[in-house]
């Protein structure tokens, strides 16, 4: 329901025009076009946001978290909302929660899955183990290998094992899509929290093909240890990307 104040319009706390990914997609547009902030790169204050874009204030705040992890924002303490000056073209955010497809949609462009293999294997067959936890070698685990590209190019393999016991099968259909999504989606599971690791590797075989490298060349690998809400284990990966086109932001507070 609607409530008149000071002339305007306020929604009540349980209702908004958008969600928070497509607010954010509205915002990060808006700053992109620097439609949205004054010369200072000042961003309008919460109620005239919530007003112009007839949105919660909680999902303002959620956008604007979002957006300050992604690098496009940053809030300085007792003045205000501000664009930074300039954010990092093309770089992958290490704090991001949207996904890689989405995350690079936003900056124009494309990520697409060109070749997958599933197989089902025990862990002692796996090419590695997760970080943190030891399994029995005779756990059942789905093998996934996606080879994906960023505007038509060869960027990275992603090689992950889900344990079966909690995933159970994975259809084609979420093979092409976002993995995490499709394990939301599950009844009784949801997405709790990554352990990343960064490393550099030296690669052969399917990677080293792929970005048409010699073997024996670098690549910069993420190694992730996936974890339900409950704490539970259910993935472990590494996502070998090619070096010369791969960058990472992380926005770090001092305070």
């Amino acid at each position: 329901m609607e409530a008149k104040l000071k002339g305007g319009n306020k929604l009540s706390q349980r209702e908004s025009s958008y969600d928070i990914k497509t607010l954010e997609n509205q915002l990060i547009k808006a700053i992109q076009q620097g439609a949205i902030q004054d010369e200072d790169g000042q961003l309008p204050a919460e109620p005239e946001l919530m007003r112009q874009y007839q949105v919660t204030r909680y999902t303002l705040r959620q956008a604007l978290k979002d957006l300050a992890n992604l690098g496009y924002i940053y809030q300085a303490h007792g003045s205000g909302t501000f664009a930074r000056p300039h954010h990092v073209e093309g770089a992958i955010s290490l704090q991001n929660n949207v996904g890689l497809t989405e995350e690079m949609a936003r900056q124009g462009r494309v990520v697409k899955t060109t070749a997958i293999h599933q197989q089902v294997i025990t862990l002692d067959q796996a090419d590695f183990l997760p970080e943190s936890q030891k399994l029995p070698n005779e756990t059942t685990l789905i093998s996934v290998t996606r080879q994906r590209t960023l505007d038509g190019q060869p960027f990275l393999v992603e090689h992950s094992y889900y344990l079966r016991s909690i995933v159970d099968n994975i259809p084609n259909s979420a093979l092409k899509g976002s993995l995490f999504a499709f394990i939301d989606q599950k009844p009784g599971l949801k997405v709790g929290f990554i352990d990343s690791v960064i490393e550099c590797e030296m690669i052969s075989g399917l990677p080293a093909k792929f970005f048409g490298i010699a073997d024996g060349s670098p690549s910069l690998v993420v190694r992730d240890d996936s974890y339900l809400s409950s704490g539970k284990l259910f993935a472990f990966s590494k996502i070998f990307y090619d070096f010369r086109k791969t960058k990472f932001f992380m926005l770090k507070k001092m305070h």
